[in-house]
């Protein structure tokens, strides 16, 4: 097991990586679903649904210690889990190292396996977390972390215990047609600049973002290229591509999901005919 090393959605953890500052969004015992992916839990009494980010759910209580954060994803074993684990660990701040496990075991009716990590925080200040990834048999899953100081991590690793007791999955809602829609290339011009001496007559260079999509896969590069003026047209002439990221992609509820290299990623998306928005950043279909 690899040491922590994002999860790119939380976002209310403070510098010390454990006291959260969310308003109370949910009562206890509430059952609370993830929208599309069919995935549905329990929140334990004296806890509260405070945070919702992305695909994460950030769970406190006003009486008992802790933090639990709850995200879900494609996960089919350890590896995807790792990837977002790592994730989740950078963006937070944290480092540390498994101390117990990984476990497998049935849960519910679900595979599960169980992870105890020791770490710190940027300040130094220790943690311990119990991690419990749950596999469901269409091919998602769902990571619980509970985050506590080590004097108070027995009530967190229960609480956590008992939410993961708690979930039901369905298959996940894909929007087929969309993921059908985005096969192709699409890009985003980033930057530009003048030709370099030795250049071709005359011209810009640019900067693409690519999103190469085939029903599938993914791959995400970054594309240099020349538009080249000759004899009254214009031609672009590739220099270099490099690529950023590639995996599996889908849509759920309107949100582009990327089961990447670096864990997973949802982003918001909009398609409209040959032009696509994917968080802020606008893609025209390539030819």
């Amino acid at each position: 097991m690899r040491r922590w090393v994002s999860w790119m959605l939380l976002g209310c953890v403070t510098a010390s990586g454990l006291t959260l500052v969310c308003p109370v969004a949910s009562t206890a015992q509430e059952a609370r679903q993830f929208p599309g992916w069919g995935i549905e839990y329990k929140i334990p009494p004296t806890w509260v649904l405070g945070q919702m980010s992305g695909r994460m759910h950030v769970l406190s209580s006003q009486d008992e210690p802790g933090s639990i954060f709850l995200a879900p994803g494609f996960y089919e074993g350890i590896e995807d889990v790792e990837k977002d684990l790592e994730a989740f660990a950078t963006a937070a701040r944290l480092a540390g190292e498994p101390v117990e496990g990984p476990t497998e075991v049935e849960l519910g009716g679900y595979r599960a396996i169980f992870i105890v990590y020791d770490g710190q925080t940027r300040s130094l200040e220790m943690v311990r977390a119990q991690v419990i990834a749950l596999f469901t048999p269409y091919e998602t899953g769902v990571i619980l972390l509970g985050l506590a100081k080590p004097d108070q991590f027995g009530t967190v690793k229960v609480r956590v215990e008992e939410m993961a007791l708690t979930i039901q999955a369905r298959p996940p809602s894909i929007d087929v047609e969309t993921v059908a829609e985005l096969t192709g290339t699409w890009a985003n011009y980033r930057a530009g600049r003048p030709p370099s001496a030795n250049a071709p007559d005359q011209g810009t260079r640019g900067i693409d973002d690519l999103f190469e999509f085939d029903g599938v896969n993914f791959v995400w590069k970054s594309a240099i290229y020349l538009a080249a003026e000759a004899r009254g047209s214009t031609e672009n002439i590739p220099a270099s591509s490099r690529e950023i990221n590639y995996g599996t992609y889908s849509v759920i509820e309107g949100k582009l999901v990327l089961k990447g290299q670096f864990g997973q990623g949802i982003m918001t998306m909009a398609l409209d005919g040959d032009r696509l928005q994917v968080g802020p950043n606008v893609y025209f279909r390539r030819e």
